[in-house]
């Protein structure tokens, strides 16, 4: 016998069901959409401007100032030293420092912009082999779903919950951009300062994890 209770509970359920399978394919297109802007926003901060006429040039100044009279207070640190122990090795040691903060005064800055544009064309040479992009805002790896391609109910679950992973890789991967181009900033600006520590024994150390630093955050 025909049962409208039945029916109804079916037609219920289905509803129900394809309510809750749109929910999670609408957390997966909204991941997308997080993760197409946070690639967009990549674009911008792969390449932050280092060079003097950019935005950190008053920090430059300042910074190239801040070194020049710390590396006048290690020179006689270390003259004093030499004086003291009268051998020509520290006095050599200061010889060699002058030499090479000289390097780094004349030429730190055009070897940091060369640098990052180095990495970046590294970068975007990479992209367009393995992606086919050169800007991360024109890659779209994924298509829009919806309930008319056939998506079963599990792999809607599955698409949901790679959305919230999708919204938390995104945020997550542009703060890390975000951090990286602020430490270059502050590196390219204090790299200098730590250079002023090769003129003693005791501070040339400052210079080369500075150095390395800044290497690792452009690659």
């Amino acid at each position: 016998m025909w049962n409208p209770i039945e029916e109804l509970a079916e037609t219920a359920v289905k509803a129900t069901m394809d309510a809750w399978t749109t929910m999670l394919l609408a957390i997966w297109e909204a991941g997308l959409w997080v993760l197409a802007q946070a690639l967009s926003f990549m674009d911008t901060f792969l390449t932050p401007d280092l060079s003097a006429d950019g935005p950190g040039g008053l920090i430059y100044r300042t910074a190239f100032w801040v070194s020049a009279a710390l590396a006048v207070m290690m020179g006689m640190l270390q003259l004093g030293l030499a004086a003291f122990r009268r051998d020509g090795a520290t006095l050599g040691r200061l010889a060699l420092g002058v030499a090479q903060y000289g390097l780094v005064w004349v030429g730190w800055l055009g070897y940091a912009v060369l640098l990052l544009q180095a990495c970046s064309a590294l970068t975007r040479a990479l992209m367009a082999s393995l992606l086919g992009v050169t800007e991360w805002s024109t890659w779209e790896p994924f298509e829009p779903l919806d309930l008319g391609d056939g998506v079963e109910r599990w792999a809607a679950g599955v698409l949901g919950l790679m959305g919230l992973l999708l919204w938390v890789g995104a945020i997550g991967h542009l703060l890390v951009m975000l951090t990286r181009a602020g430490a270059l900033i502050v590196l390219a600006a204090s790299t200098p300062i730590a250079a002023a520590g090769l003129l003693g024994d005791t501070g040339r150390s400052w210079f080369w994890k500075s150095f390395r630093w800044f290497h690792a955050a452009a690659l």
